[in-house]
């Protein structure tokens, strides 16, 4: 996937001169079509994969999903405005000045045709009900209404995705020609590998940090986790996919904790849903962005009030590669102002640098495990005391 993606930003990039006018106009068009129907159906998925996650938990695990769900948005809360405060500090000190400031090009492409779906419903909306359903769905799983939903919610996210994945990247494709035409593809795909090198330094270096405030500054005790971990990193690395490095982070987890059956309760509850590599880079990037295109920063309310939309969407994100940034797009567009161009770029970059983004990810949650086994010892120790 990483590959295809690859190939349809720098195709446009070095032939892309050689399309006529019109095709490049008709791939545009074809382009907007496609994100235009992804927003409209985000709502309906945003509702079904929430329903479906939640619905599995359980009634017996309920209790802890109180105790897990706040955790995980704290932290989720907390990485979000590091990466303001990041993106902030490298405006100021230079560090996003590579970023060029593009000027729209009068001669810019107009889609060949465009049309507009009004929302079946809004996004917060279908946010609330997932959550709701999906709670309601776990506390009565025998019921038959709990099955039916949940079997139609099931085959309609096997459907989309499995539609989806083949059009995106037909839908990068037209962004990048328009964005070639407009004499911008050649400098995105130059200066963007700055923004990576710093969100690499960044957010690994940031998960690094707290495991080793977690060993007690024990550098053997640090190391033991690192190698723990690694097997869980390579497989998210190379997969896109938490899901897929889930054994091998609940054997990690395992490894690192007192309590070895906190393992079997935290790492499947976050692997989805704390995503630190996430977190650091979706904003950070969306900062460069609108740098690159000459919009103006969020201030912080404005950014604070994204940050909380941002983080209640990382309950609704999908497992397969690109499902981080498909949820956050009508969020991007509706809180920071990012254009059908903007949106494309981003989920480009984001599905090129994926493989970074899921082994931060899967690294953060083997560090939330060891923060939420020491949580849960404190609390042991407290009630002996009471």
């Amino acid at each position: 996937m990483p590959i295809i993606f690859l190939f349809a930003l720098i195709l446009p990039a070095l032939y892309g001169h050689l399309l006529p006018d019109a095709i490049t106009s008709f791939f545009y068009a074809l382009s907007l079509t496609i994100k235009e129907c992804i927003i409209f159906v985000l709502p309906l998925v945003i509702f079904s994969l929430l329903y479906t996650s939640l619905g599995r938990i359980g009634v017996g695990s309920l209790r802890f999903l109180i105790f897990i769900a706040p955790l995980i948005c704290f932290s989720n809360f907390i990485n979000t405005l590091l990466s303001y405060l990041l993106s902030s500090c490298c405006i100021k000190i230079g560090l996003l000045s590579v970023i060029p400031f593009v000027q729209q090009n009068h001669s810019s492409v107009i889609p060949l045709f465009s049309f507009s779906l009004p929302p079946i419903v809004s996004n917060d909306l279908a946010l609330l009900a997932g959550i709701l359903g999906g709670i309601a769905s776990s506390l009565m799983k025998s019921h038959k209404l709990h099955a039916k939903v949940s079997m139609i919610a099931e085959k309609f996210m096997k459907y989309f995705f499995r539609l989806l994945i083949p059009l995106m990247p037909l839908f990068i494709f037209g962004t990048a020609l328009k964005l070639n035409h407009d004499e911008m593809i050649g400098l995105i795909l130059s200066k963007y590998l700055v923004v990576m090198e710093i969100f690499v330094f960044s957010a690994y270096g940031y998960v690094l940090l707290q495991l080793l405030v977690l060993s007690g500054f024990r550098f053997g005790h640090w190391i033991d986790y690192l190698k723990n971990l690694l097997p869980a990193v390579v497989t998210g690395f190379g997969s896109m996919s938490s899901a897929a490095a889930l054994p091998l982070s609940i054997k990690a987890a395992a490894a690192n904790l007192q309590n070895k059956d906190n393992a079997a309760i935290i790492v499947p509850l976050s692997v989805n849903v704390h995503l630190v590599g996430d977190c650091f880079f979706i904003p950070f990037v969306a900062v460069a962005i609108l740098t690159s295109f000459s919009q103006e920063l969020p201030n912080i309310s404005t950014y604070l009030v994204f940050a909380v939309y941002f983080v209640m969407a990382k309950f609704a994100v999908a497992a397969v590669p690109g499902g981080g940034i498909l949820v956050m797009l009508p969020i991007l567009q509706n809180h920071l102002g990012f254009n059908a161009d903007m949106l494309g770029l981003i989920t480009a970059l984001y599905v090129l640098f994926d493989s970074f983004i899921t082994a931060c990810n899967v690294m953060g949650n083997g560090s939330l495990a060891i923060i939420f086994d020491k949580i849960t010892k404190i609390g042991k120790f407290v009630q002996k005391r009471n």
